[in-house]
């Protein structure tokens, strides 16, 4: 144990000035020859208590009280510091999350690719791919025939469900959040998962195959024409809000919610026609790839999304070791 005093004591130089002042005094009668053995004995009891080792006794209880208090003192200062809970720094966590992300979702894109090609697919590869050239052929002609009036109407309803399933997914999550309920927070990583695999994947399709949008151009809707960046094939809001209902109806297999989800993308995909953004084949291959992308992700198995994948025991062990660390 270590003991540590306070600062050395520092006797005031007053004390010496009034020592002087007396001793003059003293030896001044001294020499008159008044009271000779009085004037010793003022002398040293003056000595006494106005020289710095006459102030012994005041210092000698300054010194008591602070061998008291040192101990205190030294104690608190010895003890060790409390074990402080290790933690990486937030940026490399972020970093952490981000590549698992990213991870995740190229392997969902890979497996989205690779999927036409398993021989189970093969049947659905030829009904798939012969629907969609029948309304490729009969394109224009239904396009063209919805009346403009009819445009600006199916153009805010198309946008309004579009907006309206994304709500909901994410009002899902957010309950889950407040209620901790674990499907439903479980159901909303689901379906931001896959909404952002058909994003890129949409977004892919519409730079490659470069389809020229209804009443643009020749209005033949015709493919690599070099329109890029806002191409019509495959439908956008088809594809999304068909991912979106494909993962929350496929999470809660209730006839209400799936009527609700499905209901609300058929009228975005059908509205996208009458509004003269898309063509038919358009949202058709929109609509088809944006639920087979929900339908995947929404039975992934768990071990990709940590919410469920532990049992109770499992988590509380994980939670105190996160924020606990012995050293």
């Amino acid at each position: 144990m270590v003991l540590k005093v306070g600062p050395p004591l520092v006797v005031e130089t007053k004390h010496l000035d009034q020592f002087v002042e007396i001793m003059e005094r003293i030896l001044v009668k001294t020499v008159q020859g008044a009271g000779k053995r009085a004037s010793i004995a003022m002398a040293v009891v003056a000595m006494l208590w106005l020289t710095p080792s006459g102030s012994l006794a005041q210092a000698q209880v300054q010194l008591a009280n602070a061998t008291v208090l040192a101990p205190s003192a030294a104690s608190e200062s010895a003890l060790p510091d409390a074990p402080s809970a290790t933690r990486e720094p937030q940026s490399n966590e972020f970093l952490g999350g981000v590549g698992t992300a990213a991870r995740t979702i190229g392997e969902d894109e890979l497996h989205i690719l690779k999927a036409p090609f398993k021989k189970s697919a093969i049947k659905w590869d030829i009904l798939f791919v012969g629907a969609t050239g029948a309304l490729i052929a009969t394109d224009e002609r239904v396009a063209h025939a919805v009346p403009a009036s009819r445009h600006q109407m199916g153009l805010d309803v198309s946008d309004a469900g579009a907006y309206a399933s994304a709500a909901i997914a994410g009002g899902i999550y957010l309950i889950g959040l407040s209620t901790r309920d674990e499907h439903a927070q479980e159901t909303g990583i689901r379906t931001a998962e896959a909404t952002l695999d058909s994003v890129i994947f949409y977004a892919a399709a519409k730079a490659i195959l470069q389809r020229q949008r209804p009443y643009t151009g020749a209005g033949e809707g015709r493919f690599f024409s070099g329109n890029w960046s806002s191409g019509s094939f495959p439908s956008g809001h088809a594809m999304f809000t068909w991912t979106i209902a494909s993962s929350v109806a496929h999470q809660y297999h209730s006839l209400p919610v799936q009527l609700l989800m499905y209901g609300m993308a058929t009228a975005v995909s059908t509205t996208r026609v009458t509004s003269g953004q898309h063509f038919p084949s358009d949202v058709f291959v929109g609509s088809t790839l944006g639920y087979l992308v929900g339908a995947y992700v929404a039975h992934k198995p768990e071990n990709g999304f940590p919410i469920r994948s532990q049992n109770k025991i499992k988590r509380v062990q994980n939670a105190i070791l996160e924020h606990v660390a012995i050293q």
